[in-house]
């Protein structure tokens, strides 16, 4: 893995051995997060939709190996793949599967960005791949604007922690190991702001 002993030279042992943990601490932290997500569904208390998990889990495990492949930070997506398509499976023995113009409009939005990895190389796969999971957000997004009573919260301030530590966890500033992080902080806040009561209150005379 030339790109990583080039790191290993540049910055020394310490603070290499200390980035790599912070990756794997943050993949580590948003995969539990999926685990009280998980029992808030399965008791009803939560209500997800199942288009962004569903593609969330095929975007990460195409992040996880053009990331992988490139060389840089890969845990984060690995442990959203896991996370994804758990979510996506309890989501479909609760029969919480719905699909409208919204779920449409985003994966073609998606597989535009799947036609741009496709034909282009790992650094424009990544770049392309951590787009389309963006994109995949709106889905979630409409559904917490619009009842944010059923997202819980605290589970997305969990996520949205593994990424800001992932963030810093890069060992350099490039594509492999800032983007996916960078683009999954501004995944969550997608998800966090329109939940925030303030953002309701002021919303609310405009309905």
């Amino acid at each position: 893995m030339p790109g990583n002993y080039i790191d290993l030279y540049d910055m020394g042992v310490i603070e290499f051995g200390a980035k790599h943990s912070l990756q794997v601490i943050a993949a580590m932290i948003g995969f539990f997060a999926y685990v009280p997500l998980a029992i808030f569904i399965l008791r009803n208390r939560a209500i997800q939709s199942f288009a962004a998990f569903f593609l969330w889990a095929l975007l990460d495990s195409i992040a996880t190996a053009t990331t992988y492949l490139h060389h840089g930070n890969y845990w984060l997506p690995l442990s959203n793949v896991i996370g994804s398509a758990t979510i996506t499976i309890i989501l479909i023995l609760k029969k919480q599967v719905s699909w409208s113009w919204v779920e449409t409009m985003t994966t073609i939005l998606v597989f535009v960005c799947l036609a741009t990895w496709y034909v282009s190389g790992e650094k424009a796969g990544i770049i392309a791949s951590s787009l389309a999971v963006v994109i995949a957000t709106v889905p979630q997004m409409v559904e917490t604007y619009r009842k944010p009573h059923n997202t819980p919260l605290n589970v997305y301030y969990i996520f949205l922690a593994a990424n800001v530590i992932s963030l810093i966890g890069g060992l350099s500033w490039t594509i492999g190991e800032r983007f996916y992080a960078g683009c999954s902080i501004f995944l969550c806040l997608m998800i966090i702001v329109p939940a925030q009561p303030l953002y309701q209150k002021n919303k609310q005379p405009m309905e």
